[in-house]
């Protein structure tokens, strides 16, 4: 039996040095009051600019959900491009969020700093995975209490709540109505969502609100 001479050590695979991992005070450094992007476990993903179709849907849920919260004086709504620190390495841009009025001391000048009541994504093709995936878990994790999913391009709306970090589906009625469990007595249609022409925000907060004089 043979016995290998070997003419010096064995070659050792080099390992690929892990990427440092971001915090959250470095994200805001690094990005721009115009850049839209998301920190997930210390890694930035950009974001590209939104489509029309985006733009439009964002116009309509913003104000409504502004709106509504500011007449039942329930607490703030913010969008776009507010970030919310939820940990050393965790700090996203939601589309759209709601922080309760008993919770209102989370937001500060620059950031939120902590978990929102409510998130809204307005899902595009090209964020479809983060969205549906990186942020969901993210935002399971750390105790956003509902999670909405728009994504207008299938015209499939998501609507989750936060039991013990999982999320469980919430039920619309008979009729397609949503009623959110986090901003109390906010309730919508689903199908306004698709509407060839979105119906006007304002008019469609009247109608939610049982106000006199509504068109919607």
């Amino acid at each position: 039996m043979g016995v290998a001479i070997l003419a010096g050590p064995p070659r050792q695979r080099r390992r690929k040095p892990r990427p440092e991992l971001l915090t959250f005070e470095q994200f805001c450094d690094l990005i721009h009051e115009d850049q839209k992007a998301d920190l997930i476990k210390g890694v930035i993903y950009m974001q590209s600019p939104p489509s029309d179709l985006h733009e439009a849907l964002f116009a309509f849920l913003f104000p409504l959900l502004t709106n509504f919260v500011r007449h039942k004086k329930l607490g703030i709504v913010r969008g776009s491009k507010s970030a919310v620190r939820l940990g050393e390495n965790d700090g996203p841009e939601p589309d759209i969020m709601f922080v309760s009025k008993e919770r209102q001391h989370i937001v500060k000048h620059a950031y939120v700093d902590g978990a929102p009541d409510l998130i809204v994504e307005i899902i595009s093709p090209s964020t479809a995975h983060i969205d549906r995936v990186k942020k969901k878990n993210q935002y399971a994790e750390f105790g956003v209490r509902e999670y909405w999913m728009i994504d207008p391009n299938r015209q499939i709306a998501e609507f989750l709540r936060n039991h013990d970090g999982k999320w469980e589906p919430i039920t619309l009625s008979a009729e397609g109505v949503f009623r959110s469990q986090a901003v109390p007595e906010f309730w919508m249609r689903v199908d306004w969502l698709w509407a060839e022409e979105l119906p006007d925000p304002l008019e469609t907060v009247m109608h939610i609100l049982n106000l006199a004089g509504s068109k919607a």
